[in-house]
Parts: C-alpha cells; sequence; structure tokens
C-alpha cells in the first residue's frame, strides 16, 4: 500500500447527509481526476495505479480514505503515485484561483474537475481532500465551487480569438493514418499537457515518417514536430501543420553521466579558478 487519499463529503440542509446520486457521482468525479492526470503523465497513456477505499466513516461529513495499489501486483508505483497526486493537488489549486489550465488537465479531466466543483453549488456544501505529504489540501465550499467551476468553464472555452504561430511541440508517437482527404496524419500525446494532438504532415515530414516502422508508433516514441500551430486560445494548441517530423532516441539509447563524465574537464585546476580564467578569456 502506499499513499493515502482522504475526502470528506458534507450535503446542505438539515441532514447534511448527501443523497446517493450525489455522494456517489462526487466520489466517481474525483477518481477520474485521478486516473486522466496518471494517463495524461503516462508516455503509453496506461493506468499502473488502482485506488481503493480502504476506510469510511459514518460521522458528520461522511469521510473516505483511499489508497493507491499498482494494478500489476508486486509492481512499484510509489515514484507515479507521488507525481499523479502532487499534479492533482496543485491542478485543482489553480482552478481554485484562475482561469489557466493545469499540466496534465486534459479536456477530459477539466470537464471532471467542473463537474466536482459544480456539485457544492447544487446539492453538497462542502468537499474536503487531504493528500498529506506537504500537499495542499482543498476545501471546496459553495464560494470557492462557484469560482473555480467558472475558472473551469473558461479554461474548456476561452474567450480569446484563435491564433496562429510558427513554431515545434514534442510529446510521444500515438498513430499515423490518412484521413479522409488522404492526408496524412500524425497523433501526438502532448509531453507537458497530456492533450492528443493531431499534425497534419506535409513534404520532408511524410518523408520522415515513410522511414519510420510501426513499433516507433506502439513504443510511444518520442518525436518533435515543426510546423505552423493552430491555437484555439491562448496557449491552448489544437492542431498542427506539420513539415518537419523528427524522432528522438529512447531514454536508454541516451548516455548515461558516467559516459559523459570528464574527470579532467578543468586541467586540474579548481573550479574557482578554471571559472575565473574562462570569464577573462585566459584558458
Amino acid at each position: 500500500m502506499t499513499k493515502t487519499v482522504k475526502l470528506s463529503i458534507r450535503a446542505s440542509g438539515e441532514t447534511e447527509s448527501p443523497t446517493v446520486e450525489d455522494l456517489l457521482a462526487q466520489l466517481r468525479d474525483y477518481f477520474a481526476i485521478l486516473e486522466g492526470v496518471e494517463e495524461a503523465i503516462a508516455p503509453d497513456g496506461r493506468q499502473a495505479i488502482q485506488w481503493r477505499i480502504v476506510a469510511a466513516t459514518t460521522n458528520s461529513p461522511l469521510a473516505f480514505e483511499a489508497v493507491a495499489f499498482p494494478i500489476d501486483f508486486a509492481v512499484n508505483i510509489d515514484q507515479r503515485v507521488d507525481l499523479v497526486t502532487q499534479q492533482t493537488a496543485l491542478g485543482l489549486a489553480v482552478l481554485k484561483n484562475r482561469n489557466e489550465r493545469p499540466p496534465y488537465f486534459t479536456d477530459k479531466v477539466l470537464l471532471r474537475a467542473e463537474q466536482l466543483f459544480k456539485r457544492v453549488t447544487n446539492g453538497l456544501s462542502e468537499t474536503k481532500i487531504e493528500y498529506g505529504d506537504g500537499l495542499p489540501g482543498l476545501d471546496i465550499t459553495p464560494t470557492v465551487a462557484r469560482i473555480a467551476a467558472s475558472n473551469t468553464r473558461q479554461v474548456l472555452a476561452p474567450p480569446d480569438k484563435p491564433y496562429d504561430e510558427l513554431g515545434s511541440v514534442e510529446g510521444y508517437a500515438k498513430s499515423i493514418e490518412r484521413d479522409g482527404f488522404g492526408r496524412y496524419i500524425l497523433w501526438v500525446k502532448h509531453r507537458l499537457t497530456g492533450e492528443t494532438i493531431k499534425c497534419l504532415a506535409s513534404g520532408p515530414a511524410i518523408t520522415e515518417l515513410e522511414t519510420h516502422q510501426i513499433r516507433d508508433v506502439w513504443r510511444g516514441r518520442r518525436v518533435q514536430v515543426y510546423g505552423k500551430m493552430h491555437f484555439k486560445g491562448l496557449g491552448i494548441l489544437s492542431q498542427v501543420e506539420a513539415t518537419q517530423v523528427r524522432f528522438l532516441r529512447d531514454r536508454k539509447e541516451l548516455p548515461d553521466y558516467e559516459e559523459i563524465l570528464d574527470e579532467n574537464f578543468t586541467g586540474g585546476l579548481r573550479t574557482e579558478e578554471y571559472l575565473t580564467r574562462l570569464r577573462d578569456g585566459q584558458l
């Protein structure tokens, strides 16, 4: 067993007891957020974490404790659990304060978050989430919920005008296909947001795709895509007209520190003296 997440849910009204629908929906939406963030973080989009309720109290408010278990027996998931809970906690805190898309919060995750917030303005009076380990907890009251739901809605439907710019995006190759117009399409999972980006390939980009094998896609090979980037709002990438595609080396193919370490880098000089001579142009 690894990290524990605690949730308490209070309903509005004299009894403070939530309806079955509100209680189950609130739990379902929160754990769907955790699962969605994990899918966005994982290069292959696969889940390794299974959340299980290990304790519940019937005091007011109702409280639940959930623990992360590995889907595959005996697999160490501690690092992934830490990253998922950290990004979820920080992401919900961001939405509480401003209309900015948090890392790894895909549209699917944002829709769940919006429902989590909105339910506290209609049926529930409070939802508390605690993570421990110094991560920011979240106390969703009706006032907080209204602001957070509005922020989330603005991220999903930004008021900003669409715009284009030249640039590049890095992510993981998901699939290569041709659409109904015969155009070559590379689907890329964005490394930072987890969103799937449609890349229309042309020119040298098509040539590069033709030289790679299916296993590069099946293994989620890292890629950099260059071209005209279409944004539907500020910083929200929707599509790329790719003129160049570069497949990056796998982590296991990259040199480790022993291969790049040069024990005589400073030529026997102390670090301070080396930097001084370098700055003064005396090397």
